[in-house]
């Protein structure tokens, strides 16, 4: 048996006859009260033709709500036709009020459709349709940025990628386009107009030349950026394969059978437990981690010149200016070949040609921190929602999903 309960719809021009649960369903019947008229001709000389019961899905009140419509039926004294009642709440033949399908598209850009789903209690397609209906009109307008910021992030495993543009001081995405070539950077910027364009004085990006040659097309006023964190890890990088080199022993023989590597007898256990120590920045280190790093240093002194050199690069970063940090980077260059070290060499060719860049950052400070958080967001939204198949629908969720 039903339970009557006292419900208010908030819905304008409707009245609730009665309401009860029926199945764990709140089931709420309800009549209009706005003035009888005719849907094709506009007329109010109408008279009436009967009832018909229309069941439409409402927003949850507890539970699951169901809107039992007593729906009027008129017969037309001017057209002669017949019509039923219509409301915009309740529009079209859809089978759920305009404000339920909002409800769906709001929680769609934050949650997994299928989550969504069953939270209500509604088919994925239900879900999916909302989203694919509101979604577009939902972005807004892209503003006039003073900095764009570009990264990519996997749309699917096997190196499918797409191009994601951010105004970072806005902290939105602006676009989403599939590829990270120069085709799809390009793309991105000349979707702006030349309005936008002509107002963007920094574009900050990780050492990906495609993204600077789209940049030179699309933008060649702006101030390219390389980012600090790229280019540090870069440098880092190098310099810890120095160490894994030197931890290793050059007369070992034999089979490792599996040792995990603390325990592998072809490390040097010294070395290679300074591991974290080495990763650290100078005034980092506490006493005990300088004396772990002091040991290694005296035995071998390939690893101490690495720590030095990446140290010294480190410090071209904290410098005060543009004209202080191009001397600490040129002081830095002049010694690489007396260290002697090919990791840092090699990385050095190719860090060399986004010099400019490089100390562009003391110029506008901007960094790829922004978009690189949204790209960590992207990762999990993709986590949760097991993968997506339509790269369009999956556009729209980067951007209204990490939208601020």
């Amino acid at each position: 048996m039903g339970e009557r309960i006292q419900l208010p719809l908030e819905l304008d021009d409707f009245d609730v006859l009665s309401s009860e649960i029926v199945d764990g369903v709140l089931e709420v019947h309800v009549e209009s009260s706005f003035p009888a008229a005719c849907f094709h001709c506009g007329s109010v000389g109408v008279v009436g033709h009967g009832r018909c019961r229309r069941r439409v899905r409402d927003r949850s009140v507890g539970r699951p709500t169901v809107l039992v419509w007593h729906q009027r039926r008129f017969w037309c004294r001017d057209c002669g036709r017949t019509s039923r009642e219509r409301h915009l709440t309740l529009a079209g033949r859809r089978s759920l009020t305009e404000r339920f399908h909002r409800q769906l598209f709001e929680e769609a850009c934050r949650r997994p459709f299928a989550e969504v789903a069953s939270a209500h209690g509604v088919s994925h397609y239900r879900v999916v349709e909302a989203f694919d209906a509101r979604a577009p009109g939902a972005l807004g307008p892209v503003g006039q940025p003073r900095v764009l910021a570009l990264d990519e992030s996997a749309f699917r495993r096997r190196l499918r990628f797409n191009t994601v543009l951010f105004d970072p001081e806005a902290r939105r995405a602006i676009s989403v386009v599939g590829g990270r070539d120069q085709r799809a950077a390009e793309l991105l910027l000349f979707s702006l107009s030349g309005q936008v364009r002509a107002g963007v004085e920094t574009v900050v990006m990780d050492c990906h030349w495609p993204f600077w040659r789209a940049v030179m097309e699309a933008v060649p006023h702006a101030r390219v950026v390389a980012d600090k964190f790229h280019v540090l890890r870069s440098i880092d990088a190098a310099a810890n394969r120095v160490r894994v080199r030197a931890g290793h022993k050059k007369n070992y023989r034999g089979r490792d059978g599996g040792t995990a590597r603390q325990n592998n007898p072809r490390n040097d256990p010294a070395v290679y437990g300074a591991r974290w120590a080495f990763a650290k920045r100078r005034h980092s280190l506490n006493a005990t981690e300088a004396a772990t790093l002091a040991a290694v240093f005296e035995a071998n002194s390939e690893v101490a010149v690495a720590w030095v050199m990446k140290e010294a690069f480190a410090a071209v970063y904290e410098a005060p200016d543009r004209v202080e940090a191009a001397r600490r980077l040129g002081v830095w260059e002049h010694n690489l070949p007396a260290a002697g070290l090919k990791e840092l060499t090699d990385t050095w060719r190719t860090l060399q040609w986004w010099r400019e860049p490089i100390l562009a950052h003391f110029d506008d400070r901007q960094t790829n921190a922004f978009a690189e958080g949204v790209t960590n967001k992207v990762k999990v939204m993709k986590r949760r929602a097991y993968g997506f198949r339509n790269a369009e629908r999956y556009g729209l969720k980067v951007l209204l999903t990490c939208r601020c």
